[in-house]
């Protein structure tokens, strides 16, 4: 995977989902629940057998490549990443014709952003144990990451109902409160839970096979393009 790029894609949906309150997110549709096959009956036994076959791979100088369940894993893993990050992309616009539509449009759309980052952590944890051998730490650290994302978000919209919009300077001062907590997000770094799909063979091997994690990558160069757009020049 181009571990940079997707680390920017990643990193480029949470500011423009929070800084400035001048960008939404579209409640996603609750991430699919991965129906784990019935024949996973004795999954430690699978684990084992997919685990010796790596080591014994490594021990024949060949390159560990990643089981096809592994594939399906980690699919699921860059889907579940990426939703959140795909999802500002189709993100709607604050409503600021007055003090009331931009406090009541903000609200709307940082509950739309907490409630695609909660899905996002909820679809994490389900994933199930890894094929991967080291894979569940990756998932794991994304559950945090993501974590601190909702958190953010729902200390914004705490601050943002209690916003005073009967006059302008009473409004700045609010909404410049809510601004300095959603800015909180740009300090939040993915970078390291991508850097492991460079240290693990097989993950890596599963990512570049896995549809979901290829999109993943392709969305990265419109992610920042979009952010370098919510800029202001100069």
């Amino acid at each position: 995977m181009n571990i940079r790029s997707t680390s920017v894609a990643v990193l480029a949906a949470v500011p423009l989902a929070l800084a400035g309150c001048s960008q939404g997110e579209p409640q996603q549709p609750a991430p699919q629940q991965q129906e784990q096959p019935q024949q996973q009956e004795q999954p430690q036994q699978q684990e084992q057998g997919q685990q010796q076959e790596q080591g014994q791979q490594q021990e024949q100088g060949k390159p560990a490549q990643a089981s096809s369940d592994g594939v399906a894993w980690t699919g699921e893993l860059c889907g579940l990443v990426g939703g959140f990050s795909a999802s500002q992309q189709q993100a709607p616009q604050v409503d600021k014709t007055n003090t009331e539509t931009f406090k009541a449009s903000s609200i709307a759309q940082m509950t739309a952003a907490h409630d695609a980052a909660d899905q996002t952590v909820t679809g994490l944890q389900r994933i199930g144990p890894s094929p991967i051998a080291g894979a569940d730490q990756v998932a794991t650290t994304f559950v945090d990451g993501f974590t601190q994302v909702r958190d953010i978000l729902s200390a914004a919209k705490g601050k943002a109902e209690q916003v005073d919009t009967s006059n302008e300077q009473a409004f700045t001062t609010g909404m410049t409160g809510v601004q300095e907590e959603l800015k909180k997000g740009q300090q939040l770094d993915f970078s390291a839970q991508f850097a492991e799909f460079s240290k693990n063979q097989q993950l890596n091997d599963a990512a570049m096979k896995a549809p979901q994690c290829q999109q993943l990558t392709q969305s990265a160069a419109q992610q920042e393009q979009l952010q370098q757009q919510q800029q202001p020049p100069g």
